[in-house]
């Protein structure tokens, strides 16, 4: 009995961090997402979420080539407004 216990909570946690270090492809309505977390899209070519340029400090929304090493942005959403902090 415990054996089967430790099986479906170790299961459940694989399970947890696995679906957690996951891109996301869609959000719903209400749902937002954090410093760190990204969007994927479906074809996986471009990603969206925050980063920073070079050695700035400020935080821009954007969206980039996923597959390109450099980071090519495409689009940001802030870019006059940028946000200063995580």
């Amino acid at each position: 009995m415990e054996e089967a216990f430790l099986l479906v909570l170790f299961l459940c946690l694989l399970l947890f961090f696995t679906t957690r270090t996951l891109a996301l492809n869609t959000i719903t309505p209400g749902q937002s997402i954090k410093d760190g977390e990204t969007l994927l899209s479906a074809g996986g070519n471009f990603e969206l979420g925050f980063f920073s340029p070079g050695n700035s400090k400020s935080r821009y929304v954007g969206i980039w080539y996923k597959k390109v090493s450099t980071g090519t942005v495409v689009w940001v959403a802030n870019r006059e407004t940028p946000v200063s902090d995580a």
